[in-house]
């Protein structure tokens, strides 16, 4: 299974659609690149594995996440 081209890169200011937090990008994978158990716990909306991921930083707090390019827009 391939993944698609990421559509962020690193360094870019984006927005969570869903939380509504703003971050920059600091790392793609162009598929999922967690873990099964990883997945089964913290991706509950069970995006597909083969779409970019992009590890995340964000604004104003002491903790990283790891999202589908589905949830994010530019910033």
């Amino acid at each position: 299974m391939t993944g698609h081209e990421a559509g962020f890169q690193v360094g870019e200011i984006i927005y969570h659609n869903l939380f509504g937090y703003i971050g920059v990008v600091f790392d793609v994978d162009p598929v999922f690149g967690g873990s099964d158990e990883w997945y089964g716990h913290a991706a509950r909306s069970r995006l597909p594995k083969n779409a970019p991921r992009y590890h995340f930083l964000v604004h104003q707090a002491r903790h990283a996440t790891y999202v589908a390019e589905q949830n994010l827009a530019i910033g």
